[in-house]
């Protein structure tokens, strides 16, 4: 069983659901003698929640940011942050052209305090979304980018926000987690397996393009047990389209959750109500972007339990129960064996 790092305080059930900040993170990448290596920075263990976590830079967006005469001499057009977010393909309620650029101006801000590396607007290429889950007292909606610097850079200036810094290839960040030597939470997790096998800016901006699939998250019900669900925001990026499945009657099972925006994880509760049934628990039948970007936002986020197949999912981000493919899942209608999920995809 996995480990997760806990990114904040629960919040009261009670109460209604937190609305996310707008914030910003930023991968530094940089050419290295094995390939791309990534700034990492190790959080205090002082820190209230999440000490000793392994991040990227980054922080929620200020007024400041958004101010009028900020705006104007960003050095990058409304427009042009809104083209570099997919703002047209995917809105999200809050964010504006506007917003868009306060984002792009966040960026270069907490880059700048958190490493003392100066890097240009225009440079940043947006990478994903992602969403703290419901279940927390605060919540961020959260857009990462990443930004090209020169070989050798280093950190120039500290942070009371970083212990300390490293430059690591996407491999060996992840062989790291593997090992128990970092700790990451799925955002971090995912980017660098997203990262993972590119090696260039032009292959970057290639992987995380924003996809043709506009529209809400579809939901077809192929029969009593068993509903398809076409999920937006696959793996963050938006436009991406991945497909997962509900599985079961009564208890329902999430197979291959993908959107870590909250958007599919809404549809599929409303589906659920509307059927009078109850989700049960998750499957993650792969430990790849498109297959588990969306866990947190029913593990964390609504306590639900996971689980995968023995073998597959070393040094997985939030808790998990290794089954093999014969075994009775410990949730979900009567009967339901990890192979009936596994046979979905």
């Amino acid at each position: 069983m996995s480990r997760r790092p806990e990114p904040d305080v629960p919040g009261d059930p009670a109460d209604p659901p937190a609305r996310p900040v707008p914030a910003a993170t930023v991968v530094l990448l940089r050419p290295g003698p094995a390939g791309l290596e990534a700034l990492l920075t190790r959080r205090p263990p002082t820190m209230a929640f999440g000490p000793d976590i392994h991040v990227f830079p980054g922080g929620r967006v200020d007024p400041a940011d958004a101010d009028p005469a900020m705006l104007a001499t960003a050095g990058l057009t409304v427009e042009a942050a809104a083209a570099n977010l997919g703002l047209g393909l995917a809105p999200d309620g809050w964010l504006t052209p506007t917003g868009a650029l306060a984002l792009h101006i966040a960026a270069v801000r907490e880059t700048a305090e958190e490493t003392g590396i100066e890097i240009d607007v225009r440079d940043l290429i947006a990478l994903t979304r992602w969403v703290t889950p419901i279940s927390l007292a605060r919540r961020f909606d959260v857009r990462f980018f990443a930004v090209f610097v020169p070989p050798g850079t280093e950190v120039l200036t500290g942070s009371d926000e970083v212990a300390e810094t490293s430059w690591l290839t996407p491999s060996a960040a992840l062989a790291a987690v593997v090992r128990g030597r970092i700790e990451l939470w799925q955002p971090t997790f995912v980017t660098l397996q997203q990262l993972e096998p590119l090696g260039d800016a032009s292959a970057v901006r290639a992987a995380f393009a924003p996809g043709v699939g506009t529209g809400a998250p579809v939901i077809e019900r192929r029969r009593a047990d068993l509903a398809r669900v076409d999920a937006a925001w696959a793996a963050g990026i938006p436009g991406r389209r991945a497909t997962g499945w509900l599985l079961g009657t009564r208890e329902i099972v999430v197979v291959d959750p993908a959107d870590p925006t909250g958007v599919t994880t809404d549809a599929i509760r409303a589906e659920v109500a509307a059927t009078r049934g109850r989700l049960a628990g998750v499957v993650v039948t792969a430990l790849v972007p498109e297959r588990h970007a969306g866990v947190e936002m029913f593990a964390h986020g609504l306590g639900l339990p996971v689980v995968a197949p023995a073998g597959t999912v070393a040094g997985a981000p939030y808790p998990v129960v290794e089954l093999a493919s014969t075994d009775r899942l410990p949730f979900g209608d009567p009967g339901i064996t990890l192979a009936n999920a596994l046979a979905l995809g």
